[in-house]
């Protein structure tokens, strides 16, 4: 499985966002709790950071959750599944250029709908 740095981040701002927000917790108020700048802690949870573990320790303690648990985010790596990527593409060998555009589309309105579910 290959991960980079910025995904990394990105998940983990993720994270920290989801455990915020089930607390009912500001950004500013977690950031303040964690002692940290709130335009920076905003930048974390936005994944355009990379914090250090201390930050890292800060923010668990201002929400009040392990570290560990915040930086699990081994449920959140989906692999890259190869296999099915190369059945949709044998398929749509034969297909027109419009055809494919058109199945292509479907397919993206299809995941938009699914990443619209609670």
């Amino acid at each position: 499985m290959d991960i980079k740095r910025e995904d990394i981040s990105k998940l983990i701002g993720k994270r920290i966002q989801r455990f915020r927000i089930q607390r009912n917790m500001s950004q500013e108020t977690l950031a303040l709790a964690a002692e940290i700048h709130p335009a920076y802690f905003g930048r974390v949870e936005r994944g355009e950071r990379c914090p250090t573990v201390d930050t890292l320790f800060k923010i668990s303690q201002g929400l009040k959750v392990p570290l560990s648990e915040l930086l699990d985010i081994s449920a959140e790596i989906k692999p890259t599944n190869t296999q099915a990527l190369d059945r949709i593409k044998n398929a749509m060998l034969d297909l027109s250029e419009q055809e494919a555009v058109e199945v292509a589309e479907i397919v993206e309105k299809i995941i938009h709908l699914r990443q619209q579910k609670p």
